[in-house]
């Protein structure tokens, strides 16, 4: 029985040093990521939309232009699977929406997946959601620096 254990054992190791024949030499390319955040509200009105257009370019307010870092797409493509963005709400609002909060519309497109979910500052919404919007808003902020 030891003998068979330590067998298999050494066959898996090898299997997995060796790689799958089928699939070696080829490289899995992840879906592109695309998508658009309305941010709007706050105590000065703001209104602005960013791009992220599947090949990498951002597009923001005041025709700033820009392209994402892939560390910042890598951190992004994070923070969407955390958030389980794909199977969330299409609203987390509360029924007083006063004081001057921001109002964030975020619709994403990975691969052939689009969903569009709309919050506010403070909703009863997963915090996941709140990080994706930070981790997005920081990319596009970045990329146009």
């Amino acid at each position: 029985m030891t003998r068979r254990l330590i067998a298999l054992t050494a066959l898996s190791l090898l299997v997995i040093a060796c790689g799958d024949p089928e699939t070696s030499g080829t490289t899995i390319t992840p879906d592109p990521i695309s998508g658009t955040i309305h941010v709007s509200g706050g105590l000065e009105g703001i209104d602005e939309i960013w791009t992220l257009a599947s090949d990498g370019t951002v597009t923001g307010p005041n025709a700033q232009t820009g392209r994402i870092s892939g560390a910042d797409l890598a951190a992004l493509r994070a923070a969407i699977s955390a958030a389980g963005f794909f199977d969330l709400d299409a609203e987390y609002m509360p029924d007083d929406t006063c004081c001057d909060r921001f109002t964030y519309v975020l619709t994403l497109t990975v691969g052939d997946r689009t969903n569009t979910v709309t919050t506010i500052d403070a909703a009863e919404a997963p915090q996941t959601l709140f990080a994706l919007i930070g981790t997005f808003r920081g990319a596009l902020s970045a990329a146009t620096q």
